[in-house]
């Protein structure tokens, strides 16, 4: 592999990629080398995109992870690599262990080379528990048919995070964890009916992924546009090239060959690419120049292997060519021209298997384009007609969507969306729920590319981000689409709603120029719900999220967290631990040395003539302003920093509920001691908390990293409701009334429990 990655920038200075403007600027300890892997502990801070952006400290500087694998620790075997790829196995893991390697390896070659093979067993071999650090993949992601929204969702949802934008991904990337992301078939991303896709995904998404000190990028990427700009954003990262002889052992790959069924294969004229000798042995009679390149030689193979075919198998593989994406071969048999179930089946076995088990497509390139070209243009208003004939018909006569294959359903809105981007089966909701949803996003984007208007589902489909295997039932989908169609289309958003069943609602909606904020008003602003949405801090009618009065311009858009100031106002805790009031007159409105010396925070609530207050080290306090008293648990209850706090009056006196980096939610009552365990725990820090008495009880609600939020009653362990919004939960608050308000970055909403 070649190469030693390069960047912009200086050592103790900031660095990174433009990105198209999404990239993160990180400044990094003298001595540092910002062209290669940089440490989490030499990174002292960073800047967000943006010229407005206000520099951030890392929390993690000088503190080195500690591993808490021991060194010595067995290695466990590595999974079989065949058709000869041990030396390119071998070269793979030597890049990942490699401290002053490139962050971004590519690996290239040409269709049927093995690439995705390759990294699936990269993947396998290095799962994110290796006892070795340097062997851990954390995401493999498929990005065949994705769009840049549904990739960046995909990756946020592998890596226990949650993002609905690439803008979003980053964000939850700056938690300092080094991290391995493994993406295959770039060059398939968004499909044939998004032309220019896997450039944008690479120019969207993956390059600003590069900029990230403490990520590595292992890429699946021919030579082409989308590989040229990943190599702009990272110019001297590796490449693995497996067209290159080097990277396949002779000797392994002909004893490959040789166990391959079907037609003798010579291994000197198919070597290095295992998918040209797997259509050679099903092509009799064929002659290849090993002189001459994989991709002609695969040009020449694929001639002579049409010209063989029977004609009954030609209309099947013809009819497979038509779908725009892989297939079981249950669908490709009810394809017009397929011939049936035993013609697909012996036409499949024409072709080299499948990289995932019975998804077909014509593999490689070359064989697609040798059908293509025999194949008259696709009719594909036609073909959504027949497709649409194989969904089952309801009882009344209406077509049975719910007991449609879901396979069948993405291939009816392919077709559709390939005959009129703006299709009003966009606007068929039941359709959308039940497809598949890669397919859905890209038949938006699809409509958006064409310019056809927003419509109220589309936004929604787009903020509910669905395509994550936590929605991947159709009730899911239908919760989440409920939350965000409330307030935009109050019909399709009760029909939603109807269909999940679910044991929580949505009560208002209310959209947001930036990131958002929320707290319940205390004080002087008791009665009222604070709202921030980077903008402005206005106060607002809890019951229907109605603005009622504007209180103070914002100018910092990334604020860590808001609290309502028991003095007025209210108190924003930026980055760097500092709270900083906020009132109307700009007075502050504090009592004199009422913010002194409180330490480094990292959380904040607001509660009465009180705030409470987490710090690194993940103790909490509770402060009485008027008297200074303070108290706080005798040992800190988090492992790391505390990153959520709420409060509320309770059993007689006051009940604080902290989260932490650590993902566990504890509660304590100042003057007693706390519970023996948290009331909750998950493998994912805590990104907001809060509490309130309602009129059926105390209500808890937290939020983690990878976009959970789960309301539970005080008392109720099996009851609730685990919700996924499909963006990160910055902010909570609960109401007297019993209402949940959500802070996302594109909008607050309040929820509500039924039942």
């Amino acid at each position: 592999m070649n190469g030693a990655e390069q960047h912009t920038g200086t050592q103790g200075q900031d660095h990174g990629q433009d990105g198209g403007g999404a990239a993160w600027r990180y400044l990094l300890d003298e001595g540092t080398d910002p062209a290669g892997r940089v440490p989490v502990h030499a990174v002292q801070g960073s800047w967000p995109p943006g010229a407005d952006a206000a520099y951030r400290p890392h929390p993690r500087h000088g503190r080195p992870l500690a591993d808490p694998v021991p060194a010595d620790a067995p290695s466990p075997g590595l999974p079989p690599l065949g058709a000869g790829r041990r030396p390119a196995g071998r070269a793979l893991l030597a890049w990942l262990e490699d401290a002053r390697g490139p962050r971004l390896c590519r690996v290239a070659g040409s269709s049927g080379s093995g690439r995705t093979h390759l990294l699936t067993w990269l993947a396998a071999a290095c799962p994110p528990d290796h006892p070795r650090p340097g062997r851990r993949v954390h995401a493999l992601l498929d990005v065949e048919g994705l769009t840049v929204r549904s990739a960046a969702t995909r990756l946020a949802d592998l890596l226990g995070l949650t993002a609905g934008t690439p803008a979003d991904l980053l964000e939850a990337l700056q938690d300092g964890t080094p991290r391995t992301v493994v993406v295959t078939d770039l060059d398939r991303a968004g499909g044939p009916g998004l032309p220019g896709t896997p450039e944008r995904v690479a120019a969207e998404l993956l390059a600003p992924l590069l900029s990230v000190p403490w990520l590595l990028l292992v890429v699946e990427a021919a030579h082409g546009p989308a590989a040229d700009l990943l190599t702009a954003a990272a110019p001297g990262g590796a490449v693995l090239d497996l067209d290159q002889p080097q990277w396949t052992d002779p000797a392994q790959y002909a004893a490959w060959c040789a166990r391959l069924t079907g037609h003798q294969v010579d291994p000197a004229t198919t070597h290095p690419s295992p998918g040209l000798a797997q259509l050679a042995a099903r092509t009799p009679g064929a002659v290849l120049d090993p002189a001459r390149t994989p991709a002609e030689r695969a040009t020449a193979l694929a001639d002579t292997w049409w010209t063989a075919l029977p004609e009954a198998e030609r209309g099947a593989l013809t009819a497979l060519s038509t779908a725009d994406g892989p297939l079981s071969t249950e669908l490709w048999a009810t394809l017009p021209g397929a011939g049936g179930e035993q013609v697909v089946k012996s036409a499949a076995d024409l072709l080299p298997p499948p990289p995932m088990a019975d998804r077909w497509r014509l593999r490689p390139d070359e064989v697609a384009h040798r059908v293509a070209a025999d194949r008259p243009p696709v009719d594909h208003g036609a073909m959504m007609w027949e497709v649409a004939g194989g969904i089952p018909v309801r009882a009344d006569g209406g077509p049975d969507l719910a007991g449609s294959d879901p396979e069948r359903l993405a291939l009816l809105l392919r077709h559709a969306s390939a005959a009129d981007p703006a299709t009003p089966m966009l606007d068929e909701l039941d359709l959308l729920l039940h497809a598949e949803p890669a397919t859905v996003t890209a038949a938006f984007q699809r409509a958006e590319d064409a310019g056809a208007p927003a419509t109220a589902l589309a936004e929604a489909w787009r903020l509910a981000a669905p395509d994550r295997d936590a929605l991947a039932r159709p009730a899911d989908r239908a919760a989440v689409l409920h939350a965000w169609l409330t307030g935009r289309d109050d019909q399709s958003a009760a029909h939603c709603a109807h269909l999940a069943a679910a044991r929580w609602h949505t009560v208002w909606n209310r959209p947001a120029a930036g990131p958002c904020m929320t707290a319940l008003g205390v004080g002087p602003t008791a009665g009222s719900l604070l709202l921030a949405d980077g903008t402005a801090l206005g106060l607002a009618d809890p019951a229907t999220g109605e603005i009622v009065d504007t209180t103070v311009e914002l100018t910092e858009r990334h604020s860590h967290s808001l609290a309502a100031a028991p003095f007025g106002g209210a108190l924003l805790l930026d980055a760097s631990g500092v709270l900083r009031p906020l009132t109307a007159d700009g007075a502050g409105g504090a009592p004199p040395g009422a913010l002194d010396a409180l330490g480094p925070c990292t959380a904040v609530a607001g509660h009465h003539d009180a705030l409470v207050l987490g710090h690194p080290d993940g103790s909490t306090s509770h402060r009485t302003l008027s008297t200074g008293v303070t108290h706080r648990p005798g040992t800190p209850l988090h492992d790391g920093p505390v990153t959520a706090l709420g409060v509320t009056d309770a059993d007689g006196g006051t009940l604080v509920v902290s989260g932490g980096e650590d993902g566990r939610v504890w509660t304590w009552m100042p003057g007693r001691p706390p519970l023996p365990a948290p009331v909750d725990r998950r493998p994912h820090p805590v990104t907001a908390t809060a509490l309130g008495a309602t009129p059926a009880g105390l209500l808890l609600a937290a939020a983690w990293s990878d976009g959970l939020l789960r309301l539970r009653r005080w008392g109720e362990r099996h009851r609730g409701a685990d919700i996924r919004l499909g963006a990160p939960v910055r902010s909570l608050a609960v109401t007297p009334d019993g209402l949940v308000v959500v802070a996302l970055p594109e909008a607050v909403l309040a929820l509500t429990l039924v039942g």
